[in-house]
């Protein structure tokens, strides 16, 4: 992979009438989008990119896709808070133009950011909101939309102490992934199942499911904060099966992958461990290096969970090594940001480690504080490792006071809890075994479904696939009728020729240039083509009348509106409905004064503000009965002229941009 990312290709459309350049938008948030992963810093600078491209158009307004775009590439950079600002910003926006995708999206997001800021409440509270309306409503990127939300749930559940619906949860997420094809999602789920396994102390089976996810990753992409992430948890699953030496060997190559990735939350993670387990391994010089570098990169990114594990370790390495003060001041720094975050675990660890360090310095009375601290926290968090460790360092610490009284009394809650301990443990295993027949139930659920969906599968391909030429017959046969009742609506008014095929091309530039669609401006281009197929229902003495109309015949004649939209109402196809709009109101002006039915401004279609312009200046520039055809120039100077009263100033300042002569609209 190159560290020099992709410089965003440039469009040849030019910019809208509001001054916003769709196509150069276009291409950032795709540029950005494809970033995210590999380029988190490149992808920011993108997005923020798009925000000062939309920023700087004549309405000034950020949209809801921006916003989302800038907070995935906040959140890939570990700026969680930023992120927060602009997902919620996002999510408004969605929410007030009634976006169902966006709201989805902006919800999982949400949820993903305020599990990694330690806001279990709002976390499952946004993701279940995403889960809510993916399960209702079908859209485009709901089903992923749906399994990445799943995968961020079991993170919740497994914090929370609920493994088995963790369990569940994941599998459900990887079922999704696999029907889709989705590698990236696959990879990122069995990290989860393998972790869960890992905690379980499957240690085997956890080793075998980051190789799978190792061999997937590589089978399909170079992505470096991907493979980080693998060889650090899989470090980790050697660390807890007591192979030490295979762990940090193997944390070095994630730390290598880690800072490949640009990624600061993997690399200060991938950091922390290193130094934790060289802090085991007694290499102190090591230990240091990687701890303080940790301690730095969660600093950097204001990162206070991260912070805290790093401070906590390093006030054990100070100790460890006689930098007394050293110790004392990291601990407290550690207790000071436990305290500020509200972190109860961190709280008791920074106050365990105080009473320790006081207790080997002779503070008698400070180390009896902080120890009765610690052990009041424990008991209130039913904390049981922890009040075993305080009461073990207050009976040492009453020893040395010589109260023996009191040091029998904390050696029998020792005892006590040490018995509780080996109940627990007890209990745990077997749960452990419970949930693990439990993953084992829902892999062979998983696996017979996918077997049995294999043929339904295969089935509904086939069907999407006659339904896919079906569909192409119809449209295709739809597209003839239209240009043949085009035609019917010519040979009726013969002096038009051909008027509406190019109305129809000039439509459908106007739409390109005004940051339609491809597909919708050239949809626009056909339906164009029927706006005077109302003329059929015009008597003759009145539709070839050479001279002028008189009152009467106009009021007349103005109905072929009218009977346009009633020859094509009741269409289900867009492309009728959208002719329809077209027939009722090419004619209406944007000062009120057309007809039928006088709308002004805004209230006239897009559609029918469009083909009035093309309509117009057709008609301007060739020969009729009763007038010569004009030039180029001067239709044009007459569209200005009329731009206000007549026509859309918008759709009037496209037109010049895209109108050569009337021979342009030959093709």
């Amino acid at each position: 992979m190159s560290d020099t990312s992709p410089t965003p290709p440039t469009s040849p459309e030019a910019p809208s009438a509001s001054g916003l350049d769709h196509a150069r938008l276009r291409n950032l948030r795709d540029a950005a989008t494809a970033l995210l992963e590999t380029d988190p810093r490149e992808a920011l600078r993108l997005a923020r990119a798009c925000e000062s491209l939309e920023g700087a158009a004549d309405d000034g307004v950020v949209t809801g896709p921006t916003l989302l775009l800038t907070g995935k590439a906040l959140m890939a950079a570990s700026d969680f808070h930023s992120a927060r600002t602009s997902m919620e910003q996002a999510l408004a926006l969605f929410g007030a133009a009634g976006d169902l995708a966006g709201l989805a999206e902006s919800h999982s997001a949400l949820g993903k950011i305020f599990l990694n800021i330690g806001l279990l409440e709002l976390s499952v509270e946004h993701l279940e909101h995403s889960l809510d309306l993916t399960g209702r409503h079908t859209f485009l990127g709901s089903r992923a939309i749906m399994a990445g939300t799943f995968n961020q749930l079991a993170g919740v559940r497994y914090i929370q102490g609920e493994v088995g619906d963790a369990v569940a949860l994941l599998h459900r997420s990887l079922q999704i992934w696999q029907e889709d094809g989705n590698f990236l999602g696959q990879v990122q789920c069995l990290i989860n199942i393998g972790n869960t396994q890992s905690a379980l102390a499957q240690y085997s089976e956890a080793v075998k499911t980051f190789s799978r996810a190792y061999k997937l990753q590589h089978q399909n992409s170079q992505n470096f904060k991907l493979e980080a992430t693998l060889l650090h948890n899989l470090a980790r699953t050697h660390h807890l099966d007591g192979d030490n030496p295979r762990a940090i060997k193997m944390l070095g190559s994630a730390y290598t992958a880690a800072q490949a990735s640009q990624d600061k939350q993997v690399e200060a993670s991938v950091a922390l461990s290193l130094g934790t387990f060289h802090l085991q391994a007694a290499n102190i010089g090591e230990a240091q290096l990687y701890l303080e570098t940790a301690l730095d990169l969660c600093r950097g990114m204001s990162y206070p969970f991260g912070e805290l594990s790093a401070l906590n370790s390093l006030g054990n390495l100070y100790e460890k090594t006689g930098q007394s003060l050293l110790a004392y001041v990291t601990y407290h720094d550690a207790l000071a940001i436990a305290l500020s975050i509200g972190s109860t675990q961190g709280e008791l660890e920074a106050r365990l480690n105080l009473g320790r360090f006081y207790l080997h310095s002779h503070s008698w009375e400070d180390a009896l504080t902080q120890l009765q601290l610690a052990l009041e926290l424990a008991e209130r968090t039913q904390s049981a490792k922890e009040a075993a460790t305080a009461h073990e360092t207050l009976c040492d610490l009453h020893k040395a006071r010589g109260d023996a009284a009191q040091a029998l009394h904390h050696s029998e809650e020792l005892r006590r809890l040490e018995r509780e301990l080996f109940n627990a443990e007890r209990d745990r295993q077997t749960r452990n075994l419970s949930i693990q027949f439990e993953v084992e139930r829902a892999q062979r659920e998983a696996d017979s479904y996918r077997l049995r969906t294999e043929l339904e599968q295969e089935a509904r391909q086939m069907a999407e696939r006659q339904v896919e030429e079906r569909t192409a017959e119809l449209a295709q046969a739809q597209y003839e009728v239209v240009t043949r009742l085009a035609m019917a609506a010519e040979y009726r008014d013969g002096t038009t020729g051909d008027h509406t095929r190019r109305v129809g091309v000039m439509s459908a530039r106007l739409a390109r240039a005004l940051g339609w669609t491809e597909a919708r401006a050239e949809l626009l281009g056909i339906a164009a083509r029927l706006h005077d197929v109302g003329k059929m229902g015009i008597p003759d003495s009145i539709l070839l009348k050479s001279g002028r109309l008189e009152a009467g015949e106009f009021t007349q004649m103005q109905t072929h509106t009218l009977i346009g939209a009633t020859i094509l109402s009741g269409g289900h196809s867009e492309l009728l409905q959208l002719a329809e709009e077209i027939a009722l109101t090419h004619h209406e002006r944007w000062d009120g004064c057309g007809y039928p039915r006088r709308l002004a401004g805004t209230q006239i279609p897009l559609s029918g503000r469009i083909v009035a312009v093309a309509d117009v200046y057709d008609a301007l520039t060739q020969v009729r009965p009763y007038k010569k055809a004009w030039g180029h120039g001067d239709a044009v100077q007459e569209l200005r002229a009329q731009a206000g009263r007549h026509f859309d100033p918008e759709v009037v300042e496209a037109a010049l941009s895209v109108l050569c002569g009337p021979e342009d609209l030959q093709a």
